[in-house]
């Protein structure tokens, strides 16, 4: 898409309302039990000059959705290919990360050109989190793509549930091995990676951030951690146990499993805090690969 780092922004437009420009066929205007889909979340343009159009992401239901973010939240660790790292976010793209995007309120991420634009594949990723319902629940990623420009009104989930035949990809994040680091912990996350890099080094506080991750992603604690974007709750167990496996080590997953138990039981009572072994064994990969760095 067009290169707009120099002059785009922050923008958004209150009620907008979904306009499918496309006409049915005479079949389909025939049949009364037909009905016109309607989007939850859609793409619409908005000109801003004879050559170029703003592209909104436009929220079409009827919660506020704590945050839009048009880029790639994370990749996969090449040491460890269960452990998720979160994509730091350009100066651009932190200006595009939206919070409690309203119902019928559309939020700028991107803009194309008439010009430069009509002759390529053009891509577009957003990612947001719902909790509408129990089949809503969950961070959705989108996926988009276009030979040229989107049109007008690009529908990106119809409200069934079902994915437009445009799309290329709907994904919902629930499963924790597949779940990013969300955009809103991103600065207590930062905030805490500087305390414990002044109090330790840089090296064992990338370990503390590691294994907090792995924690805030499985959400196994008492507090809900993931679905209310507190990535801290547990930080100071995950500095504990990057701390006791630095100075007492452990040879296996089962070490790792019972040294995290035992961190838990004191915080919050002994057997009140079950932590799974997929864990555990995320963790152990994590050890490894702090040992073999250090």
């Amino acid at each position: 898409m067009t290169d707009v780092k120099s002059t785009f922004g922050p923008k958004r437009i209150d009620n907008i309302s979904w306009s499918d420009t496309s006409q049915p066929s005479k079949l389909i205007q025939n049949d009364l039990q037909t009905k016109q889909k309607t989007p939850l979340f859609y793409l619409h343009n908005e000109p801003v000059n004879d050559y170029e159009e703003d592209i909104y992401f436009v929220n079409n239901s009827d919660e506020t959705l704590s945050f839009v973010a048009p880029y790639e939240l994370m990749k996969r660790s090449p040491d460890c290919t269960e452990s998720v790292i979160a994509v730091e976010p350009s100066e651009c793209d932190k200006s595009l990360t939206y919070t409690d995007v309203l119902p019928k309120q559309g939020v700028r991420i991107d803009r194309q050109h008439i010009i430069y634009d009509s002759d390529y594949l053009n891509q577009i990723i957003v990612y947001t989190m719902s909790r509408a319902s129990k089949a809503m629940w969950g961070v959705w990623r989108f996926s988009a793509c276009e030979k040229g420009m989107f049109p007008s009104f690009y529908s990106l989930l119809w409200e069934d549930g079902t994915k437009p035949s445009g799309v290329v990809s709907i994904d919902k994040r629930n499963d924790p091995k597949d779940r990013p680091i969300l955009p809103p912990v991103l600065p207590i996350r930062q905030q805490l990676y500087q305390r414990w890099s002044d109090h330790y080094d840089r090296t064992r506080a990338s370990f503390m951030v590691a294994i907090t991750d792995v924690i805030y992603r499985y959400d196994f604690g008492m507090v809900g951690c993931y679905y209310n974007h507190m990535w801290d709750e547990y930080s100071s167990e995950a500095e504990q146990i990057a701390n006791r496996l630095i100075t007492e080590d452990a040879d296996s997953v089962d070490d790792v499993l019972a040294l995290m138990t035992a961190v838990y039981d004191v915080s919050f009572g002994a057997g009140y805090t079950t932590v799974p072994k997929a864990v555990a064994e995320i963790i152990y990969g994590l050890w490894l690969e702090y040992k073999h760095n250090k």
